[in-house]
Parts: C-alpha cells; structure tokens; sequence
C-alpha cells in the first residue's frame, strides 16, 4: 500500500511540473494577446536572420506577399538588418493577428512592411504580406516621418472595455471609408466617419491632418471635394479587428470603376493596400496604410468579405 502511495504522489507531482510547463495557450485552448505577438515576435526574427527555420507554420500554412503565394522563405529578404519601426494588433478570439514595421535594410535603404498572421492550434496557418520599396507606390514614401514620430499613442492605446467600439461597428466604420472612396464626387456621396484632425499615412508619408502650403489638409477634404472620383475598392477584407485597440486592419485593392480615368496622376496605378484603421468612438483618428502597385489583372490569392468586383461601379 505505502508503494501505491509513492507511486500516486510521484505521478501527480509529474501531473503538476508538466502543467506548470504548458504555454498559456494550451492551458487555456486559445492564443492570448502576448502569445499571438509572438509568432509575429518569430515571424520578425527568421526575416532579420532571413531563417524560416524557427517560424513555427502549419504544413497546410497559405503564404502570400503582395497577394501572390509564395514560400516563407519567399516572405524574407537578404539584406533586412533590423525593425527600427514596428506596432502590433491582435483579436485572440479568431487567433489573428498584424503587424506595421519600417526595416532597416543593410545597404541603407529602408522597406515598409505589413504582416499578418493566423494561429491555430500552436502553428501559424496563414502568412500575408504587403511589402514595398521606394518608388514601388509612385511618390507615396515617407518611412523616415515614421522613425521620427515614433509609434502614435492612437495605435497603442487599451481602451477601458466600457468604451470600446464593437467588431462589428469596428468594422462598418472603415467600410464607410471605403463607401466614401466609391461615391465621392457623385449624387451618391457618403461621407466617412473622420475626426477632424484625422491623420492618414500611406507608407509612412503624412497625407492628411497637416498644413500644407498654409491651409490644413484634413482627411475628409479629398473626398468633399471628389478628388477620387472614378475609383474602385474591391477585393476587401477585414482579416484582423482589434477590439481592444480600437483598430481594424482592412486589404482592399485600388483600381479605376470600368470606363473611368484617373483625376491625378497621384491615383493613376492600381495597388494592393493592407490599411489600419484606429477608431475611437466610432471615428477615425488615425489611418495607416502600406500599398505596392499591381495591375487589376493580376488577383490576389484571398476571397473578398465584400464589396464590387474589379472594375465595379458600386460601391
């Protein structure tokens, strides 16, 4: 009896050192805030030590960079050196989660970069990436404004839970900047839900919520005035909604509505754009966004949530 008895307290002492050794993911079946920041965590590592060695993924893992698929190894690139710039979002409920950074690359140039992830169950199931370089978004550049600002108090904010805006109106209030985009300039035209001082920044160069030539600029004057009148948004998505911070990370491509021509040579490319959207109270206050040209004929890789196909005239 006294060697069952042993034999009983060996075994549940075993029972405890092994629970004490179980990562906080497991023990609670869902991948916490810190535990998805950390896939990014080793996501960011294999790319400055451009090893894929350490990045646990899926086998079945889709990977992607500017909508085309590629390998993990694919999503790196030799000379990245270090992440000077970098803010995450994260929804633990769906196990997702994002990232904005500006690398620091060895020959001196810099790159702009927006990650996202999918986990489950221990492994990263889903790698998309939107990456960009100088001159690969016409004049939109501006990384240096970034490192100098550092990262904004908007983008990094817990919000008290009473507070929070929902998913869902998370959600509703970035599709509304994108029914701003379809209809402005036309009989139909719905503002966006903007603060006054809305800043926007569109790889790292500051577009709105400035003075310019000494009037200011703000994020709805654009649309007031149907500067982008004869753009399409299409194959949207809403892959990360972070109800805690406020942000919603919207991928959405830009393109010309079918028989329209651009009103400036600023809108004149098609691009694949990954855009976070900070909303406090149902407002934007702050909209970051990291685009690469492509063609409207080359598809991504991922369904669209909704909206007009390619070409669409709805909004």
């Amino acid at each position: 009896m006294r060697h069952v008895n042993v034999t009983v307290r060996l075994l549940l002492l075993i029972g405890l050192l092994v629970s004490a050794a179980v990562p906080r993911a497991s023990a609670q079946g869902a991948c916490d805030r810190a535990c998805l920041t950390g896939f990014l965590d080793g996501w960011f590592k294999g790319l400055v030590n451009n090893s894929a060695s350490g990045v646990p993924v899926a086998k079945d893992v889709k990977i992607t960079q500017n909508g085309q698929s590629t390998n993990l190894a694919g999503t790196f690139w030799d000379v990245a050196a270090s992440v000077p710039y970098r803010w995450d979002i994260a929804n633990p409920r769906l196990g997702d989660t994002a990232a904005e950074a500006v690398i620091s690359n060895a020959d001196g140039t810099m790159t702009m970069l927006a990650v996202r992830l999918k986990v489950k169950n221990g492994a990263i199931t889903e790698i998309e990436t939107i990456k960009a370089n100088k001159g690969e978004a016409d004049g939109l550049w501006g990384p240096e404004v970034l490192l100098q600002k550092g990262v904004s108090p908007a983008l990094q904010l817990s919000i008290r839970e009473a507070e929070r805006d929902s998913y869902y109106r998370l959600i509703a209030v970035a599709e509304g900047y994108w029914r701003a985009f379809q209809t402005n300039g036309s009989p139909d035209y719905h503002p966006a839900d903007l603060m006054p001082d809305t800043q926007r920044f569109e790889n790292g160069l500051q577009t709105t919520g400035l003075v310019r030539n000494g009037a200011y600029v703000s994020a709805a004057s654009g649309f007031d005035a149907g500067r982008f009148v004869g753009r399409n948004l299409w194959d949207r998505r809403y892959p990360v909604v972070d109800e805690e911070r406020g942000i919603v990370l919207s991928m959405v491509r830009f393109g010309l509505k079918d028989g329209q021509k651009s009103q400036s040579t600023a809108t004149a490319n098609s691009r694949i754009v990954a855009e976070f959207f900070a909303v406090k109270r149902g407002l934007i206050q702050e909209v970051q966004a990291v685009l690469f040209n492509v063609p409207d004929s080359l598809p991504t890789q991922w369904p669209a949530d909704y909206g007009p196909g390619c070409g669409g005239a709805a909004w």
